[in-house]
């Protein structure tokens, strides 16, 4: 079991509530919901029992039909699983339990009974689908469960040390040798062509082959593919449409995505739907725009504009590259090692999307156009974010970093409301003209 950031989470909610409320673990399929919810069981409860909705008999679900009498509930319970009753203070996890919408209705009670500890896991389009019904109970917390970052990566491959001097490094301003950081732009290279999906780190590690992660990325692609056909027929959405398109998008940096350019049908309901149904299955990031950064984000989001990033960068590097052995083997080899000739900025950018993310920031994007000596010009501020009170910029460079315009407008513009300022980039850790110079490997350090 890889190391995870949400563990320390599952911790303070055991630790703070006592049992007196239930955690739901929601995220995109392949996160890792289900082993992290099985390994902190194992790891912090005498006695704790999964039980899976997505396979399990009906005498297990119709068990949840005697909640009236909760003596007779746990008898039937334990019965239909065939294990002896667990003692007071042990935890059941409710794996997948959009498949038991009594079972989430049954939280309420469950928890008033005080006999155990309840976590739950399950993807959100689906809840929602199967809990329209049902009374959704005021004692469930959520928490959002999102691939590797990078220091979770490095922690994954035995790095540990690596992920500590990084931090190290940030908090004491001072770089790396050139040769230092060579190694951990290499080390992020490789999390680029990689990605975050346990089961993919996993078999790399495992393998040392390029090959066969990208293999078993490929088979979570046309998961969600088929997922999102599903979410399609289901609720009347164009979501496989939109995922088709959004490579097309990054590539063009658009900072607005057409919808003419999925459907001629589409319409603004519609896409609403869609953009509703994406976002609920974790597949994507949407960053919107803020048309005023120096309040709140949320008050003057743009529904209309947004930019729709992958949930992990490796799955976005799969469907961008050839997945022959030969070919993809040899590609990835040269991403690894800098080597390509193609502009790699889009996935630098999904990258910092899928780690401001990961570290409990709600990203957006700003643009805006200003007028000089009668002539216009376009700006846009890549990523802001909120922090202590204060707007924090962050401008992506995959190659040249001498261009800031954006981002002395931007300071010009809001100089009271703006904290730190960043360049993401492919270069050293520095600092001048009162900006951080960040290296992509630093990101994560940014909390």
């Amino acid at each position: 079991m890889f190391k995870r950031k949400i563990y320390s989470h599952l911790l303070k909610w055991k630790n703070e509530t006592q049992g007196r409320t239930a955690l739901l673990i929601e995220g995109a399929r392949r996160v890792g919901k289900t082993k992290i919810a099985e390994t902190f069981g194992k790891n912090e409860f005498k006695n704790y029992k999964l039980i899976d909705f997505s396979i399990q008999s009906e005498n297990v679900i119709n068990s949840f039909n005697y909640l009236n009498d909760l003596e007779k509930f746990f008898e039937y319970l334990f019965l239909a699983l065939g294990i002896n009753p667990l003692p007071k203070g042990s935890l059941l996890i409710f794996d997948e339990v959009q498949f038991c919408p009594k079972a989430r209705q049954a939280i309420k009670t469950l928890v008033a009974d005080g006999r155990y500890y309840y976590l739950e896991t399950g993807s959100l389009v689906s809840i929602k689908e199967n809990t329209q019904d049902i009374l959704i109970p005021s004692e469930e917390e959520s928490i959002e469960m999102y691939p590797m970052d990078f220091e979770e990566y490095l922690w994954a491959c035995g790095l540990e040390f690596e992920a500590n001097a990084i931090l190290k490094h940030f908090k004491d301003r001072n770089p790396f040798p050139n040769d230092m950081h060579n190694l951990l732009m290499q080390n992020f290279r490789t999390y680029l062509a990689i990605g975050g999906m346990p089961k993919v780190v996993d078999t790399y590690l495992t393998t040392h082959s390029f090959f066969a992660a990208d293999k078993e990325k490929r088979m979570i692609i046309k998961l969600y593919e088929e997922d999102l056909r599903k979410i399609d027929n289901n609720f009347k959405t164009i979501c496989y449409l939109v995922w088709k398109q959004m490579p097309a998008m990054l590539s063009k940096h658009s900072t607005r995505f057409i919808v003419s350019s999925t459907n001629e049908r589409s319409d603004s309901v519609l896409f609403t739907n869609t953009m509703e149904k994406l976002i609920e299955s974790k597949m994507v990031v949407a960053v919107y725009k803020c048309t005023d950064p120096s309040g709140g984000f949320a008050l003057t989001k743009d529904l209309s504009s947004f930019k729709l990033y992958f949930n992990d960068t490796g799955l976005f590097t799969s469907i961008i590259y050839p997945d022959t052995k030969n070919d993809s083997q040899d590609l990835y080899q040269r991403l690894v090692f800098d080597k390509l000739k193609t502009n790699l900025g889009m996935l630098f950018e999904n990258a910092c999307a899928q780690i401001l993310l990961a570290n409990s920031f709600e990203p957006y994007y700003y643009s805006w156009r200003e007028e000089a000596e009668n002539v216009k010009k376009n700006y846009e501020i890549d990523f802001i974010v909120s922090k202590n009170g204060k707007t924090i910029p962050f401008e992506v460079k995959s190659r040249n970093t001498s261009c800031i315009e954006s981002l002395e407008a931007f300071r010009r513009k809001f100089v009271k409301k703006i904290g730190e300022k960043y360049i993401v980039h492919i270069k050293q850790l520095s600092y001048g003209d009162n900006l951080t110079y960040l290296p992509y490997y630093m990101l994560f350090c940014v909390r």
